[in-house]
């Protein structure tokens, strides 16, 4: 958990602030995170960052250019220390998944505290500010967990009385907005700096779900388009069901990446699979979601890691990964071995 001091911490360093930068990971927790804490007091530019941890000049390059009094990193687990060392402004890193030791850097992790609780960003991000729930909710709910909060939800009936994350996720009203979230992510660059424009105007769920503004019709056509990709991809992972486990998809590199929602979506409607290894064809490296129903599949990661090219992390049943193409087979070997 977080303690009462850090978020007042975060509280005071957000409102202290003329000019924040927001560096958010590019699924629905980061955006949902970047979003509240940006709107509290409707100051500073957002970055999505689709690139490897290890893409240092990102961060630099947007420093430079946006010139912000403060950093914040959000629902990243893995920055360099380069990056701290090169920024000159205080930051703020907001993450979930294994704690790290980083230096020059306001670090808040609720695992540091407590190793059990990962709890999401955007979670944590609600905590500081207290507003715009709804905007939390996406990244909490999409990130696999239901908030103590939830009664107090005032559009509730979007969840149409599904009690779980991935059937809200998957089978409800609610869920078309937190795919929503994952969608506007993808595409070109000018695609999503203009997403992120309206998404930032949108003060109600109905303005996306019932396309009643300018804003919200934009960001459901932007839904509508990506999501036809995605099915068509979906389909084709249901489709290649060998009923073993654990459960390998592969595919060619495309112009859109779905591994993690696949893989998500996949462990919600196969239920006599148990894990989930999605991989994505991008240049000499297999980007992959891994996902399990039970088993911690975090370790195996880490020690099929060890012996082959590649790198990753994440949680104890959902993981992401990226292994060099020649040492693919080698890296699925290891994993069913360590299964078994």
């Amino acid at each position: 958990m977080l303690s009462k001091e850090q978020i007042q911490e975060i509280r005071t360093i957000l409102k202290k602030a003329k000019n924040p930068l927001f560096f958010f990971d590019d699924d629905p927790d980061g955006l949902s995170a970047a979003l509240t804490l940006k709107k509290k007091y409707n100051k500073g530019n957002l970055v999505v960052l689709k690139v490897s941890p290890f893409a240092d000049s990102i961060y630099i390059n947007k420093v430079n250019e946006y010139n912000p009094d403060t950093v914040f990193i959000l629902d990243r687990p893995i920055v360099s220390q380069t990056v701290f060392d090169h920024i000159k402004v205080p930051v703020v890193w907001i993450d979930h998944h294994e704690p790290v030791e980083r230096f020059n850097v306001h670090y808040y992790n609720p695992m540091v505290l407590d190793k059990t609780d990962n709890r999401s960003t955007s979670y944590w991000a609600y905590q500081v500010t207290k507003k715009n729930m709804w905007i939390a909710m996406v990244g909490i709910i999409g990130d696999w967990y239901i908030p103590e909060f939830i009664g107090k939800f005032s559009y509730k009936k979007l969840l149409n009385n599904k009690k779980t994350p991935p059937e809200v996720i998957f089978d409800s009203d609610f869920g078309i907005l937190i795919r929503a979230f994952t969608f506007i992510l993808k595409g070109q660059p000018p695609d999503v700096r203009k997403s992120l424009a309206a998404i930032e105007k949108i003060k109600s769920p109905y303005e996306i779900l019932h396309q009643t503004t300018k804003e919200g019709k934009y960001i459901y056509q932007r839904y509508e388009k990506v999501n036809k990709e995605y099915q068509s991809l979906y389909s084709k992972a249901m489709e290649a069901d060998d009923k073993g486990d654990p459960y390998v998809f592969t595919y060619p590199s495309t112009k859109t990446s779905f591994t993690s929602i696949v893989s998500n979506e996949l462990l919600h409607r196969m239920k006599h699979h148990h894990v989930f290894i999605i991989a994505r064809l991008k240049g000499d490296e297999y980007r992959i979601s891994l996902r399990s129903r039970k088993t911690p599949i975090l370790p195996i990661l880490k020690k099929a890691l060890l012996q082959v090219r590649g790198y990753g992390g994440g949680h104890e049943c959902a993981c992401g990964a990226s292994v060099h193409k020649d040492d693919f087979i080698k890296f699925i070997s290891i994993f069913k071995k360590e299964l078994a």
